[in-house]
Parts: C-alpha cells; structure tokens; sequence
C-alpha cells in the first residue's frame, strides 16, 4: 500500500489506507481520539486519585442502574423512563453495521457544514476530560466508591490543568515562576509539557496526553494561562493576586468560547445564541437561561453528571473521527498522519514527547487563516471510521472480548439503563422517529424502540440536520448539560457575574471570543 502520496484536497488519501488502521488501532469508548494507556503505567503521572484510563469505567457511571433517582457524580435526566433493554444480539447486530462504507470516495465522508473543522474534535474530547476529570482525593473515592455523594468532578473549570493548584500540587508549575504552568523544551527542542523519565507528561489528567493533537491543545491553555499571567502583571495586580486572578481570568474565557464557540458548532443557534431557547444571549445583561430538562433533584441542587448526556447525546463526537489527519506540511507530504498505530510510529499515539515533524500547525484544522481551508471532521451520522472497530489491549485488556466500539457503546448504554431514543424524544416532546424512519428492522425485539445512542446519531444524520449538527434530542441533552454545569458551578462566570464578557486585548472586540482567539492569544496560533 502506498501511504506517501499527497492527498486529495480536504481528504487523506485512498481506500487501501482504511484497512491498514485496522490493525493498528486504538481508542476507548470513552475517548474521541487516541491511545490510552494500562493502569500502572498512566497511574505514574496521573493526580492522586485520578482517573487515568478510558478503559476502566468512571467511577459513579454504573450507580444509574441501581437507582434511577440517585444523584452523585452521575444521575439520569429523566428518572421516570424506564430502561431499554432489548437482547444483546440486536444491539451488537446493530452497531457492527455502525462503519464508513468503505468503498466510497473518501471525501463523501466528510461533514458539509461551513462551521465545523477538524480541531472541533479534540477541543470535545478536551472538554469531556474537564468534566469528567476526578481529582477526589484517594481515600475519599475508597469511602464512596459508587459516587453516590460526590458532586465535585462535573464542572469545567480547568481543573484538569491546573490540579489542585502550584501549593498542593508544585509539580505541574515553573519552579522559577509558580504562578505559571511549566511548559518546557522537549528532549527534541519542542516546546511540550514537561515529561517523567518514561515520556509521559506531568500534568494533572492523564487521558490529555493520549494523543499528540490533545495534548498540544493541553499546552495552549498552559500558555493562554501563562500570557494572562504576564497580562495581570502588567495591569499592576498585587503579586499574592496574581494567580488566581489568571486562573480566574482562563477559566471564564475558556468557558465563554465552550459555550459560544463550540456549543453553537454542534447545536445551532436555535438553542445557544441571540435567539437561543437554553442560553439567550442579551447585549449588556446576563444571558436568559431556560433548562427544562437538567433540573438536580438532590437537595441542595447540586450538578451531576446525566448517563442520557455521557453515555449517549455526547458521545456523538466518535463520529466525527478522521482516520488520517493533516497537521503540518510534513504531515501533508506525507500522506495525513494515521490517528492512531504502533508505539513509536509516525501517528499521533500519545504519551510521548511532541516529535518535530508532529508539531501543529492549528490552521489545518481550526479556522485560523481564513485564506487557507482548514479540513473538516466526519460528518454526525451512525457511521464510524473503520479503526474504531478494532481495540487494542491496552484500552480493552483481554480477555475482554468486546474491542468493536459501537459495540461497547451500546451495550453500555443498556447496563446504565438508557431509557429508548423514542421514550425520551416524547418526554422531551420532540419530533418522534419511528424505527423504520432510523433504518431499524422489525425484529420485534426492538419493541419499536431504538437504542438512545443510536437515536441521536440517526436523528442528526437525516434531514434537516443533514449529519451536519445534533438534532431536536441530541443538541438539547447537550446544551442543556453543558450550560446547567455552567450556571451551577460556583468558579465559573455564569455563576460569580453573569453579565461579565471578554474584552479587548484577550478578545479581539468585547463579547467575542474563540477557541481561535485562544489559540492567538496563547502565541500557539
């Protein structure tokens, strides 16, 4: 096979390249993109208490099917709908269908919408490992190891950046500088986050190190924090302020492009903007929120983490998954680099220094130069690219038999009780699908019901979303969660000053800013 061509724009290249991933694949179901590692060896750079691998499940998910009421780190949007539970030979049936035809034209794959790229990917999976990142600390999770009482993890406030802070946890700031994140040369003269003497790095959430594209979008925030460091300083801020006022300052602008850069992307202004029906925006005031369906019940109001939104709505970003990607010109030359492949290789496994020929160039894949077309993701549908059908043993040890993906989503959506696509589409009453509408066939162990996972990829895969956004059940699961996580959580700007927005000379005009005007502040872009 050859794998040294130039590809065709906006592709990666030809056929013959999807089946040599077979072999070389990895990713967990719970990951976008990447290569976890096995417990002993993530546990090495991980926090106290972290977890470190998709493969082992996140501590809480399962406590759904024990008790659709409870509320820990988990808890179910809609207590009242049963679960769905048809045979495990229909649901495996279904998801091994879940894969790109491969004997198309590898552009067909791609997504159409003018708004999405690449880069949209990995800043998803970033944002998953914020919210899911769970820095308890040890003796508090073997106390409550179901989660039944811990609500601290479902937030994004960068936690999985700055850990506990340069007091507790020294190691992931610059010695001659504590109020800033270390970021240091690599053994190959690259600017990387700082590594142990096995390669990995030294930062607070392991799972940002599983590949090569997270991990520098990791580093960018790192250097976005360490600008705002220079910038308080500059503004004469005292010196005993200075980090916190950083933090803080990261930590909005970090939020405010989740929900205005990325949420928009996926969901449509219809639910996040101007005119938005979740979060309104209203020049010069605090944005008007409207959740319907994320409403804790516990007693204090706490946020938790809804299976409807992690184990199904935002799992849609497995279909957005290249299997090469274009990230350089070396990258380019060379044919797109595979997503993932043997230890060592030229693929953006993680877990390693950042080589010199897999530094990014974030225009490839953000809209960063509007001249230059940055390349787009798999488009939202119920077809995955070939590698994930095939997991290797570090994310699904043997003998575990289960390494096809849409496989594992599917079954794990009916072990955390994952009431039917059907039954939440009416709670939420939305446009209901019918099975033959999804392309289901009448086995009448379907019950006329469809899988929720399955449901929200075939809902965004028709008209009039077109597989380029969520539809009416996906994108309202997931603007809901992510702004109610937003609107409970007591360090983010939507909590402390709802009226707050980004100003110049972070943002580029007051009340804009992206994860590109980001990337241009951090210096990475």
């Amino acid at each position: 096979m050859n794998l040294v061509h130039r590809p065709e724009p906006g592709g990666h290249g030809r056929l013959a390249r999807r089946a040599f991933l077979a072999g070389v694949a990895g990713v967990s179901a719970g990951a976008i993109v990447g290569r976890a590692r096995t417990v002993a060896r993530a546990a090495v750079s991980a926090a106290p208490g972290a977890e470190v691998i998709h493969g082992a499940e996140l501590r809480g998910m399962y406590l759904t099917s024990n008790n659709r009421l409870a509320e820990g780190r988990f808890g179910t949007m809609f207590k009242k709908l049963p679960p769905f539970a048809p045979r495990d030979d229909l649901l495996e049936g279904l998801a091994r269908t879940m894969v790109e035809d491969q004997t198309v034209p590898d552009d067909s794959l791609l997504n159409t919408s003018p708004r999405l790229f690449a880069g949209f990917t990995f800043i998803g999976q970033f944002i998953d490992h914020d919210i899911t990142f769970d820095n308890t600390p040890l003796t508090q999770q073997q106390a409550d190891p179901y989660a039944t009482t811990n609500f601290r993890t479902p937030r994004y406030d960068l936690d999985s950046v700055y850990g506990r802070g340069p007091v507790t946890e020294p190691q992931f700031y610059d010695p001659a500088d504590p109020d800033k994140l270390l970021v240091t040369p690599n053994i190959h003269g690259v600017q990387d986050m700082p590594r142990d003497g096995n390669g990995r790095a030294i930062i607070p959430e392991a799972r940002n190190d599983e590949n090569l594209i997270l991990v520098q979008l990791h580093q960018a925030i790192a250097q976005f924090h360490n600008q705002i460091v220079d910038h308080a300083r500059a503004q004469g801020i005292r010196r005993e302020w200075v980090f916190e006022t950083a933090r803080r300052l990261t930590r909005w602008h970090y939020q405010w492009a989740v929900t205005h850069d990325f949420l928009p992307r996926f969901v449509g202004d219809g639910l996040i903007g101007p005119s938005g029906t979740v979060y309104k925006e209203i020049a010069g005031k605090p944005p008007v929120i409207t959740l319907n369906y994320y409403r804790p019940t516990n007693k204090d109001g706490r946020p938790f983490m809804p299976v409807e939104f992690a184990v199904a709505a935002y799992r849609f970003g497995h279909s957005l998954i290249r299997p090469f990607y274009v990230i350089n010109q070396s990258t380019l030359d060379r044919g797109g680099v595979p997503a993932f492949g043997p230890d060592g290789g030229f693929n953006l496994n993680g877990g390693r220094p950042i080589p010199p020929d897999l530094v990014i160039e974030w225009r490839n894949i953000l809209p960063v130069d509007q001249s230059f077309p940055a390349r787009k993701p798999r488009k939202i549908d119920t077809k995955l690219s070939l590698p994930l059908t095939t997991l290797p043993g570090s994310v699904v040890p043997p003998p575990d038999p289960t390494i096809h993906l849409a496989v594992r989503n599917s079954l794990r959506g009916k072990s955390v009780g994952l009431a039917s696509g059907q039954q939440v589409a009416r709670a939420m009453r939305a446009p209901v699908l019918t099975n033959a509408a999804l392309g289901l066939s009448n086995d009448p162990g379907w019950a006329g019901e469809a899988p929720l996972w399955y449901y929200i990829l075939k809902e965004a895969e028709l008209p009039p979303n077109n597989a380029e956004r969520l539809g009416a059940v996906g994108g309202r699961i997931v603007a809901e969660v992510l702004v109610g996580l937003l609107q409970r959580d007591p360090n983010s700007y939507l909590y402390l000053d709802p009226a707050w927005k980004p100003t110049p000379p972070i943002a580029p005009a007051t009340g804009q800013f992206t994860f590109v005007d980001l990337l241009r502040f951090a210096g990475a872009a």
